[in-house]
């Protein structure tokens, strides 16, 4: 097999493969039209099937002059969900899923490298997969500072170093932990924290039988008790330490910067939940008053008293006063207050300086667009409009915060929007602001986006969300995507932000 050498992410990749074969199915007078052709011929219905090491490698956007290189080589190889980190912290590796494990791409050789064995599920959003629990892999998160990636493999909850190669088992789920939301890693790796039933039961928070979006209504009206958990990554404790009785919590993801706060949501149909919320994962000593019951001890610390009680490990629900028992962490803090009927927040996500919480913004739902914000230290708010059609599923910053990216949507997203089916980079522009009114009557500073189209996904399924993130040194913007053919599932691809040059 030929090894060709190409040059992206300003250094050489080395791909397996023939790059130059990409160029070889017509014979245009141009590179970048002899690439589109092949992309064409790929994507093309009445085309044969063409063989995944037959299909492009880079090609230019006709469309948006943008650069489009193909990192993964493997069908349905899917890259990580918007919030989750997938990065190494020396920024040079990106964990992904292929269908037989997890591996890692090197954004400088472009080698990729299989990380551990198991079955990788198909994250369509409409798709119900049936990978039995005990060959299914989940939960992938990387740490911030090792080079490690946290995944379950089954119930167990493991750990593997990508320098190293070794893998050690940190603990074992229960049950009803496991059909929760995926993992999330600390600032300093020394916890893991998900979501999950109060207690084991026929119907799961996600459960086994769970299809993506067409299960919200029936999963919200079933109000299941959930909580949120902690493992201790060095000695495996597992803790429930928030619970909530008709809540559905999900999307857990900690602070890049902050070790002990957490961002979690309410999970549901946006326009009948305060969906955005904050909670410190520590907890603290109390000293229990004259009159104090568990009822009034958990009102004030928003929380309930079933959690007080497990959380002080008590055999009863007498209390003394003087005594000091430990609090569940808390009470939570919520980042968007809705103030208008069909108002809808979500799809939340870090800054990088871990100082900001974004979101998703629509005020209401599929009339009026934002990336809506807020600056944890002051608790003010900020928000970035932008046209129905720029309306993205999902939005991401980069990691200086200068620039924002959106995935666009398909034909039965949320917004609908007419042509909005691309990726999109997204640049405030601070010479034009507005005020709004927010919750409280608060002053919001509003700024519109400028838009570049970097990709054209009108071959794109959205059933596959593409879930934009940018490349640790902010050159390119990674996602996944099936323009290249259904019969190739996901791939994973990166546009580079600089047009390219003729």
């Amino acid at each position: 097999m030929k090894i060709t050498p190409v040059c992206f992410f300003g250094c050489v990749f080395t791909a397996l493969g023939c790059a130059s074969f990409a160029l070889a199915a017509a014979d245009p007078s141009s590179p970048a039209d002899r690439a589109t052709a092949t992309v064409s011929a790929a994507t093309s219905d009445a085309a044969p099937t063409v063989a995944a090491a037959d299909l492009p490698t880079e090609w230019i956007d006709p469309d948006t002059g943008h650069r489009v290189v193909r990192l993964s080589r493997e069908d349905n190889t899917q890259s990580l969900y918007f919030n989750q980190n997938p990065f190494t912290p020396d920024g040079t590796r990106l964990i992904v899923t292929v269908p037989d494990g997890i591996a890692t791409i090197n954004l400088k050789t472009g080698e990729i490298k299989k990380v551990t064995l198991g079955k990788a599920p198909t994250q369509r959003i409409d798709t119900h997969d049936a990978t039995p629990v005990s060959d299914r892999l989940g939960h992938y998160v990387v740490g911030r500072k090792t080079p490690t990636v946290y995944f379950t493999r089954g119930y167990d909850v493991l750990a593997t170093n990508l320098d190293t190669g070794t893998t050690r088992k940190i603990a074992t789920l229960p049950d009803e932990l496991y059909w929760g939301s995926g993992f999330t890693v600390n600032a300093d790796e020394t916890l893991l924290v998900g979501s999950g039933d109060a207690a084991p039961g026929p119907y799961g928070a996600i459960g086994p039988n769970w299809t993506g979006n067409q299960a919200l209504p029936q999963r919200m009206a079933a109000l299941v008790p959930m909580v949120l958990y902690s493992i201790n990554i060095q000695t495996g404790e597992i803790k429930k330490f928030f619970r909530a009785e008709d809540d559905w919590l999900n999307h857990v993801q900690f602070s890049p910067t902050d070790p002990t706060l957490l961002m979690y949501c309410h999970e549901g149909t946006w326009s009948q939940v305060d969906r955005v919320w904050l909670i410190r994962v520590v907890s603290e000593p109390y000293t229990v008053q004259a009159g104090d019951t568990l009822d009034k001890i958990a009102a004030a610390h928003g929380t309930y008293a079933a959690m007080v009680k497990y959380t002080a490990k008590l055999t009863s629900d007498t209390l003394t006063p003087g005594q000091t028992i430990m609090l569940p962490p808390g009470p939570p803090r919520l980042v968007h207050q809705r103030t208008i009927q069909g108002e809808i927040a979500g799809h939340e996500f870090w800054g990088a300086d871990g100082q900001h919480a974004w979101y998703d913004l629509q005020t209401p739902q599929s009339q009026v667009f934002w990336v809506g914000g807020m600056d944890l230290a002051t608790g003010k708010h900020i928000r970035f409009s932008l046209p129905k059609n720029e309306w993205s599923v999902h939005y991401n910053v980069s990691p200086d915060g200068k620039l924002f990216a959106g995935d666009g949507g398909g034909p039965n997203s949320v917004a609908r929007g007419d042509n909005g089916q691309w990726i999109y980079l997204f640049t405030p522009a601070y010479n034009s602001p507005t005020v709004v009114k927010g919750a409280n009557n608060e002053d919001v500073m509003t700024y519109p986006f400028k838009a570049e189209r970097l990709v054209n996904l009108a071959k794109h399924d959205y059933g596959l969300e593409p879930n934009v993130m940018f490349s640790p040194d902010m050159k390119w913007i990674i996602f996944r995507s099936n323009l290249l053919g259904a019969a190739h599932g996901s791939q994973v691809l990166a546009v580079e932000i600089a047009k390219a040059k003729n």
